[in-house]
């Protein structure tokens, strides 16, 4: 109970601190935003019921000025150690001279700018589905579980935004006692269809690569669907950290994922999302004799109560090599504000 009240306090400050910063300005352009959403998991192979609990939880102040700057922070609680946690904490410079804009996790207007801080990596297609509210289901791909997560770190992006094509270029800290150098490239073929490409390494020493990661990822978005896949392989991480283990295998997989609105079809405000995901790799973590291979069917039901309201229910159904496939439902309440 303690930790608890402890806990709740520490929630309290940090947003009486928010709060003060967003009134201390009158030049700039304060906003304070956030999310969490609550999850109630059942795996059908289990009779005992679950608990409530709180999914992710996550308090955002931006900080535009009338020119070329921005600021981005943001506060979570991690369910794990059940703490607050910084989640980022950056600073965004905008070379072309035009009104300065809050930060959004996807950009989407023409700039070239660099950002200095702690801040979600643009790896992939995944990154812009990091925050509940923006992902239709409960879960992340299986091949992101497996391979570099939620990648979150600290250095420096430089990106570049222009019509149909972008790219970032990043510095951060990585996965091992080094320095990550990558950069990810997308380019649109036409409006409804994208692709891109990503990759990073991990050095320690300039001619010591201690780790590599890439992926391909595609694109197409149409009034009646929106259709997406990433290929990632990986070596010298494992499961969002340095691969202890130093198998120095390649790992790796695929998803693809569907997402469609029906409402055109059946006059409410629902959204329905199907995906497979797959993941192998040539080492035998768990030395049972079989090389590591995973695949998952997912699949989600959403209700829009409010644009900034949403319910989920999500059925999992997962197999890890010869075991028998396991089958969990969740379901997801999620509130942005």
């Amino acid at each position: 109970m303690n930790r608890k009240n402890n806990l709740l306090k520490r929630v309290l400050q940090l947003f009486v601190l928010l709060l003060l910063a967003f009134n201390s300005s009158i030049v700039a352009q304060p906003e304070l935003t956030g999310f969490f959403d609550v999850i109630n998991t059942q795996k059908f192979t289990e009779s005992d019921y679950s608990q409530f609990q709180i999914g992710q939880f996550e308090l955002d102040i931006s900080y535009a000025h009338q020119s070329r700057f921005s600021l981005g922070t943001a506060i979570a609680y991690n369910n794990e150690t059940q703490n607050m946690e910084l989640a980022m904490a950056y600073a965004h410079y905008n070379f072309i001279n035009e009104e300065g804009a809050h930060p959004r996790r996807e950009e989407t207007t023409n700039h070239t700018g660099i950002i200095i801080g702690k801040f979600d990596i643009h790896f992939g297609l995944d990154h812009m589905s990091f925050a509940s509210p923006d992902r239709p289901i409960v879960s992340q791909p299986l091949v992101y579980e497996k391979t570099i997560e939620g990648w979150n770190d600290t250095g420096v992006d430089f990106h570049m935004l222009h019509n149909n094509f972008s790219f970032h270029v990043w510095a951060v800290n990585g996965f091992y006692k080094g320095i990550s150098l990558g950069g990810n490239l997308k380019y649109s073929f036409v409006p409804f269809l994208s692709a891109g490409v990503s990759h990073s390494t991990d050095c320690t020493k300039i001619d010591e690569i201690n780790a590599s990661i890439t992926g391909l990822d595609i694109l197409i978005e149409t009034d009646l669907v929106e259709l997406k896949s990433e290929y990632i392989w990986a070596k010298g991480v494992y499961a969002g950290e340095q691969d202890t283990l130093g198998t120095e295998d390649m790992h790796g997989g695929f998803y693809v994922q569907a997402l469609t609105q029906l409402e055109e079809f059946i006059s409410l405000p629902m959204f329905f999302t199907l995906r497979y995901g797959q993941w192998d790799s040539k080492s035998d973590r768990d030395l049972n004799g079989i090389d590591d291979y995973e695949n998952r069917f997912t699949v989600g039901l959403g209700y829009q109560f409010h644009e900034n309201v949403s319910a989920r229910l999500e059925l999992l159904t997962n197999k890890i090599e010869n075991q028998e496939r396991c089958r969990k439902g969740t379901l997801q309440l999620v509130v942005a504000f």
